[in-house]
């Protein structure tokens, strides 16, 4: 077994520059732990707010620092009460970067609480895996957690995923449509087509159509449910969309919020819900097992991927900045042949 593994990793917070690729050692197993070498790493929005500074206050104080939420890839060793996996499985899994302050997922070796695993069926790549645990955990809590959306998989509701090309969009719209709601999608012309293929009944295109008419020709008793992944003020009055007693979820951007308070007591006195979604990584495990089913029976796509080898990290983040991404980005450190 090796002892240094190959990492991207900051010093300091900055803009995407501040990376440097490096030899770090490969993180200490607990009891509970299982070590993955890593086939592809996700490269998240949270990634690049982490990397210039916007959560150093959350954040392990390590120096240098590994960054990376999730990751795909196979089992290497196992610690003495993680006896639910084995060398060589296949999994997917979120990164102990937060809860517990090991090194995130950039890296040839990530450390996991086994909670936060789920193995990979056969018929499913590991890169498609790895599209799924913050992208998915993200849309499928939004859209059915108690206290988000609560989506009901047979309730005919009529649902707004604003943002619908992204990671969590693509995901949710698919979700969405699993569960038998009808679907409205904002996005930019260039991702019609690419959003239609996830099964939306409207496609509104963001930069040429007025989101609020279009959205009111379809519905035009209100939706159900916003779903609203972009946040930063992107849509005009969305309460004004929802029927009495509809939802609005936004997922938390950390950066572009506003005054969740005045939002959420705007929303009460007309009648709504404003519900600003955080990811629960408790049961991460447990859910990715649910997705990794849907995407091995064919009802749930993996998103549209774009892979940069961990040495293009630098360009990744770039790409991740501009807040224009179709589908996930990911980094590739072992592959598919690890």
């Amino acid at each position: 077994m090796e002892t240094l593994m190959k990492a991207a990793a900051i010093s300091q917070w900055g803009g995407a520059d501040v990376f440097e690729l490096t030899r770090l050692p490969v993180p200490a197993l607990e009891a509970d732990d299982i070590l993955i070498k890593v086939a592809y790493a996700g490269v998240n929005p949270a990634d690049w707010k982490m990397r210039a500074g916007h959560l150093k206050s959350q954040l392990p104080d390590i120096n240098p620092l590994v960054l990376g939420l999730d990751a795909s890839g196979v089992v290497v060793a196992t610690g003495a009460e993680a006896t639910e996996f084995s060398p060589g499985d296949r999994v997917v899994s979120g990164s102990n970067l937060f809860s517990a302050g090991k090194p995130g997922a950039y890296a040839q070796y990530l450390v996991v609480n086994k909670n936060k695993a789920a193995r990979v069926p056969d018929s499913i790549s590991l890169e498609s895996a790895a599209t799924l645990p913050i992208a998915g955990i993200t849309a499928w809590q939004s859209l059915f957690a108690e206290g988000k959306g609560t989506l009901q998989p047979d309730g005919q509701m009529k649902v707004l995923i604003n943002g619908a090309s992204g990671g969590v969009g693509s995901i949710a719209v698919q979700l969405a449509k699993w569960a038998k709601a009808e679907v409205a999608t904002t996005c930019s012309s260039t991702n019609l087509a690419y959003v239609e293929t996830l099964g939306a009944d409207e496609l509104i295109d963001y930069k040429n159509q007025d989101i609020n008419e279009a959205v009111k020709r379809w519905a035009p008793q209100g939706l159900d449910l916003i779903l609203d992944t972009v946040s930063a003020g992107s849509l005009k009055d969305p309460f004004a969309l929802l029927k009495p007693g509809g939802k609005l979820v936004s997922i938390a951007t950390l950066t572009h919020d506003g005054d969740v308070q005045a939002d959420i007591a705007e929303a009460q006195a007309r009648g709504v819900n404003k519900i600003l979604a955080f990811v629960d990584d408790s049961r991460m495990g447990e859910e990715l097992g649910q997705l990794l089913e849907l995407m091995a029976a064919g009802k749930l796509k993996p998103p549209a991927t774009q892979v940069f080898e961990l040495e293009q990290v630098k360009q990744a983040h770039q790409k991740l900045e501009t807040g224009h991404v179709r589908g996930k980005l990911l980094l590739r450190l072992s592959g598919e042949q690890i």
